[in-house]
C-alpha cells in the first residue's frame, strides 16, 4: 500500500486540475494530458480572378481542414455583385485531412466570399473574387471595295476577325443584304480570315453586312455597298427552260450546248427563255467550238426580239439558223441582232472569203454592219468569245483580241432572248456553246 505524505494529495489534487482547465478546449486525452490538437482550416485558391465570362460560369473553393481535430465549416456569405455561393452542403464537419469543394457561381462583377468554421485562429476566412464579361470581336471588310459592281454571277465577299478570348475558327460570320436578307453564313479559318461568294438574288443596289458572333453571343457589324449587274449563267439555268429547234441538243454528259453533230444539212437553235435582257444593254461571255468535221458552216450569237419573234429558228445554208433575206438561204430571218463567227465562204453574202465575226439586225446575212477576219476558228480548239453592247457601241473580242468595236444605227431597244444558232450544208462541224454569262448593266458601271 502506497503512502502519501501529508499535503501531497492535496498538492496533486491542485496541480492536475489547474491544467485540465488550461487545456480545455485546446484538446486533451483520457487523464487530462493536453495533446495541442486544433482544427484549422484552409481555403484554396486565396483569390479568383475570370476573365471572358459568358452568362455564369461554375467554379468553386477548397475547403480544407489541415488541422489536428475536427473542423466544422458552419457557413459561407456573399458580398458585392455578381457572385453567389452554393450552401446547401453546410454545416460539415472535416476530419483531419478532409476537404470538400464549395461551389460558387461566377457573374460578372468583383465579390469577397466569407468562408465561417470553427478555427479557434481564423473563423472567418475572406477570399477576393472577380470576374469580367466576355469581350466582342472585331471584323473589318477586305472585299469588295465600297461602290463596287458585280456581274450577275455575284461575286465574293471577304473579311478578317478577331476575338480575345475565342479562337478565329470558333467565330461564325453572317453575311445579310438589306434587300435579299441573309445570304450564307461562314466561319473563319486560323488566320482569321472568312469569305463567301454568293450572287444576289435581286439586282441593282445593296447594303451588305458581316455580323460576326463569338460563343457568347457577343457581335460585331461591317457593312459595305455594293451594286449587281442582272442577268445569269449557263450554271444557274435550268436547261429545261431552254428552247432547242432543228439538230440543237443539251449534252449532259459534258455539260454543253450542241448546236450541230458532225452531220450534213442540218441547222439548230438554243435559247434561254426564263428570263430577257435589254438588247440595248448586255454583256455576253461565252465559249465556242467549231470543228471535228470537214469545214462548216459557222454559229451566231442571236439577241432575239421577243417582241416581234414568229418562232426559234432561221434560215439554213449561209444563214446558220439565225438569217434570211438572202439568195443563199429560204430564211426565216430572226427579228434582234446577231454575230456570226462563219466558217464557210459563201460568195453571195460573205464579206470575206476567210473565217470571219460579223453583226447585223434582223438576220440580214448579206448585209453586214460590222465585220473582221479571224484566224482559223475551225479544230483549234475552245475560244472565248466576249459580246458588249451598249447603244449605239458594238465590242467583240475573241480570245483576248478585240475585232469589233464600234457604234453602229440600228434598233437596240427590246427585250431580248439570249440564245445560239448554228448550221451545216454539203460540209459538216460540230458546233458547241458553253460557259455562258450574261449581264444586263443596271449598275451603271
Amino acid at each position: 500500500m502506497r503512502t502519501l505524505t501529508p499535503g501531497t494529495g492535496l498538492l496533486l489534487c491542485s496541480l492536475g486540475c489547474s491544467d485540465y482547465n488550461f487545456a480545455k478546449g485546446a484538446g486533451t486525452v483520457g487523464g487530462g494530458v493536453d495533446t495541442g490538437a486544433a482544427p484549422d482550416i484552409r481555403v484554396d485558391p486565396g483569390s479568383i480572378a475570370l476573365e471572358g465570362v459568358c452568362g455564369v460560369d461554375e467554379t468553386e473553393l477548397v475547403v480544407a481542414n489541415v488541422g489536428s481535430a475536427p473542423l466544422d465549416v458552419t457557413g459561407a456569405t456573399t458580398d458585392g455583385a455578381g457572385w453567389t455561393v452554393d450552401t446547401a452542403a453546410l454545416p460539415v464537419t472535416l476530419d483531419p485531412g478532409g476537404s470538400f469543394e464549395l461551389p460558387l457561381s461566377a457573374g460578372v462583377g468583383t465579390a469577397t466570399i466569407h468562408v465561417e468554421s470553427t478555427d479557434p485562429h481564423q473563423p472567418v476566412v475572406s477570399i477576393p473574387v472577380s470576374a469580367s464579361g466576355d469581350a466582342a470581336p472585331s471584323i473589318t471588310l477586305t472585299s469588295p471595295t465600297e461602290g463596287a459592281i458585280f456581274p450577275a454571277g455575284g461575286g465574293t465577299f471577304a473579311a478578317t476577325v478577331s476575338d480575345p478570348e475565342d479562337a478565329p475558327t470558333d467565330l461564325e460570320v453572317v453575311w445579310t443584304s438589306d434587300v435579299d436578307g441573309v445570304l450564307g453564313q461562314s466561319y473563319a479559318d486560323a488566320s482569321g480570315a472568312v469569305s463567301t461568294r454568293t450572287a444576289l438574288a435581286t439586282p441593282g443596289t445593296h447594303t451588305v453586312t458581316a455580323q460576326v458572333v463569338d460563343r457568347c453571343g457577343n457581335t460585331a457589324e461591317a457593312a459595305v455597298g455594293v451594286c449587281q449587274d442582272a442577268g445569269y449563267t449557263s450554271d444557274e439555268l435550268d436547261i429545261a427552260s431552254w428552247h432547242f429547234e432543228g439538230s440543237a441538243s443539251w449534252d449532259s454528259t459534258n455539260n454543253w450546248l450542241e448546236l450541230t453533230p458532225v452531220t450534213p444539212n442540218v441547222v439548230g437553235s438554243a435559247f434561254a427563255t426564263d428570263a430577257t435582257v435589254g438588247g440595248d444593254n448586255v454583256e455576253i461571255r461565252f465559249h465556242f467550238y467549231i470543228g471535228d468535221g470537214t469545214g462548216a458552216d459557222g454559229i451566231s450569237l442571236t439577241a432575239l426580239d421577243s417582241d416581234r419573234m414568229t418562232g426559234f429558228l432561221g434560215g439554213s445554208g449561209c444563214g446558220l439558223g439565225y438569217g434570211g433575206d438572202a439568195p443563199c438561204t429560204a430564211g426565216p430571218a430572226l427579228p434582234g441582232w446577231s454575230i456570226e463567227v462563219d466558217t464557210y465562204y459563201n460568195g453571195d453574202a460573205d464579206p470575206t472569203s476567210a473565217d470571219h465575226v460579223m453583226f447585223t439586225f434582223d438576220g440580214d446575212v448579206d448585209n453586214a454592219v460590222l465585220w473582221a477576219e479571224l484566224p482559223e476558228m475551225e479544230d483549234t480548239g475552245w475560244h472565248e468569245m466576249v459580246v458588249t453592247v451598249a447603244d449605239p457601241r458594238v465590242r467583240v473580242e475573241i480570245d483576248g483580241v478585240v475585232y469589233l468595236d464600234d457604234s453602229v444605227s440600228g434598233h437596240f431597244a427590246f427585250p431580248a432572248y439570249v440564245g445560239f444558232t448554228a448550221g451545216t450544208g454539203g460540209e459538216t462541224n460540230q458546233h458547241l456553246i458553253e460557259s455562258l454569262e450574261v449581264t444586263e448593266s443596271v449598275c451603271g458601271g
